[in-house]
């Protein structure tokens, strides 16, 4: 992320706690009730965007990148609404049946100690989900009983902050435009996280709604401050982007578990103009800190070599890294700064930071190699 935007995400740093534990990777919040096909969603049913689309600066498309929480590219979506106004109410989307509200815990007894809710609709098959939620309806807690019977998660700990998450099982069924929750405003900023879970897996949530509000929410894709759209297709972005005996997707660093992302690299596309290619690095690389670091992609020879085209061939490329330039095209170059890797074999890669660019050669690994695999 460029930095001079940098102060427009303060209000969302916790993002990836809640993201991480209410989606399939969660067991406990997702096992599937065969007897509860009766809720399942369905497709083009809903009529009403959960924010009125006026207040809607920015959704951004699926496979967003926000390491350290985020190295992999999202199954969510997200709303930024640039508001005056102190909060915004958030709204049923048609008649669909609450499954369960939850809670969550940040950074319990230090000085940002504080809570967001989260709110599930449809079934435990397939569900949509909306994550930091400000407040829920007086309905929606009374029906939660305040939380008093809740069951409650472990504490876990992602990208240095901590989070416990408590759930209550609900059956209500709720009516088109009813204010299921309410987003506070912070620093003129209010938004929430939106996706959906169909038999474990993420998918488009837009797929969801009928043709007008579906055009209306496409309509608002891009990045968080409206700066740039997406155009290209699938216009609702991409999480899945492996490609298989290649250097492009998701890299799993030896003897960490795939939901710990921090851990992790991605190279993978940009999710506003996937001509974009970027390295999404966590904090397993010795010497380079966390982030989104793009390039000026090249069609041939071993530097800036699109993902796709690097594969087990026994060379090592070598990577020049950048900040993106939006909204125009290309990077801004960091000085002295490259990355290089070699496909070691199909499901293999060796990866390192090295402190100077790509026009220092030979490319040679060090001990500070790290390998990663799929």
């Amino acid at each position: 992320m460029k930095k001079p935007f940098a102060s427009l995400f303060a209000c969302f740093v916790l993002l990836s706690l809640s993201c991480k534990k209410s989606s399939s990777d969660n067991g406990t919040a997702t096992t599937p009730d065969s007897a509860n096909h009766l809720y399942d969603l369905v497709k083009s049913s809903f009529s009403v965007s959960p924010f009125d689309t006026i207040y809607i600066t920015g959704l951004v498309p699926l496979g967003n990148l926000n390491p350290p929480g985020h190295v992999f590219p999202t199954d969510h979506m997200y709303f930024y609404c640039f508001t005056s106004l102190p909060s915004l109410n958030i709204k049923s989307p048609g008649n669909v049946h609450v499954l369960r509200v939850g809670k969550v815990h940040y950074n319990a007894g230090l000085a940002n100690d504080h809570f967001d809710y989260t709110i599930m609709l449809g079934s435990d098959n397939s569900f949509m989900y909306w994550y930091h939620v400000s407040e829920l309806s007086p309905r929606l807690l009374t029906a939660a009983n305040n939380f008093n019977t809740a069951k409650c998660d472990s504490v876990y700990a992602i990208a240095g902050s901590t989070g416990q998450q408590c759930y209550v099982t609900l059956s209500l069924a709720a009516t088109p435009d009813e204010v299921l929750g309410v987003a506070k405003t912070s620093n003129g900023l209010a938004g929430m996280d939106m996706g959906v879970t169909i038999s474990g897996s993420g998918g488009n949530p837009l797929e969801f709604f009928d043709t007008n509000s579906r055009n209306q929410l496409e309509a608002k894709l891009g990045r968080f401050d409206g700066r740039a759209r997406r155009t290209a297709l699938p216009i609702c972005g991409e999480i899945n982007q492996d490609i298989s005996g290649t250097a492009q997707g998701n890299w799993v660093k030896q003897g960490y578990q795939k939901w710990q992302e921090e851990n992790h690299i991605a190279l993978v596309k940009d999710n506003v103009d996937p001509n974009n290619l970027v390295i999404s690095a966590g904090n397993s690389m010795p010497g380079l800190n966390s982030g989104v670091f793009s390039f000026d992609t090249q069609k041939a020879g071993l530097i800036n070599r699109g993902f796709a085209d690097v594969k087990p061939d026994g060379n090592i490329y070598c990577y020049t890294l950048g900040f993106p330039n939006f909204p125009s095209p290309g990077s801004v170059a960091l000085p002295n700064v490259s990355v290089i890797v070699r496909m070691e074999n199909g499901t293999t890669l060796s990866a390192e930071k090295r402190n100077c660019d790509c026009s220092c050669t030979p490319y040679i690994f060090t001990a500070n190699k790290v390998t990663y695999t799929r």
